[in-house]
């Protein structure tokens, strides 16, 4: 994006994060995320809030115990939807933490890469019916996060999250991996087509 575009990138994005690793806390030797926003900022795409609900997290510690693994970890469902019920408060901190610093900077929030189909699974994707369901739904309130946050504050939404139906771990051409992807790629995260997918929308919200 930024060489089609000649825009100048500051990227401070960072695996694992949550809102609190932008606004307040290191992440390892990273300072909050917030520091790289200043006044002469313009343009802020920004995806967040997974992590604060355990999304990714969940999804692999429920592949890792349908396959034999060990280790696993369990998965508490009940702090999930407690933390899904204040996500969007936190988004939309973030939003409005780069407002303050940014005033003049156009903020995209690009929703998450959907990771399962509408209905069923497939082999690679290694979750029973309740925990696909389960799952879906954690999706759902994570999407409608956003949407709720980018009303309230103003800022666009890159609807990443509808745009990637059809395009999930089991379609035919999906954007993100399965649960033991390649070498080299990341469990339940984008491929090259999916980040394409992700440019092209957020260059189409740009106009």
């Amino acid at each position: 994006m930024a060489r089609d575009t000649g825009a100048n990138l500051t990227d401070v994005t960072c695996s694992g994060a949550t809102t609190a690793n932008i606004l307040t806390t290191n992440q390892g030797s990273q300072p909050p995320q917030i520091n790289a926003v200043n006044s002469g900022t313009d343009l802020v795409t920004i995806t967040i809030g997974g992590n604060d609900v355990n999304y990714l997290g969940s999804m692999v510690t429920y592949s890792c115990q349908n396959s034999g693994g060990t280790n696993c970890g369990t998965v508490d469902r009940g702090a999930i939807n407690t933390a899904l019920g204040t996500v969007g408060q936190k988004i939309e901190n973030v939003v409005n933490a780069v407002k303050a610093r940014a005033p003049q900077a156009r903020i995209l929030l690009v929703s998450y890469s959907t990771l399962l189909p509408d209905t069923g699974g497939c082999t690679g994707v290694p979750l029973t019916a309740d925990q696909r369901t389960f799952e879906r739904t954690v999706a759902a309130r994570l999407a409608q996060a956003y949407i709720d946050t980018a009303n309230r504050t103003g800022a666009t939404l890159v609807r990443l999250a509808t745009a990637s139906h059809g395009h999930d771990a089991c379609a035919a051409d999906p954007w993100v991996e399965k649960y033991k992807p390649a070498s080299g790629r990341t469990t339940y995260h984008p491929n090259e087509a999916g980040m394409k997918a992700a440019a092209s929308l957020v260059k189409s919200a740009l106009g």
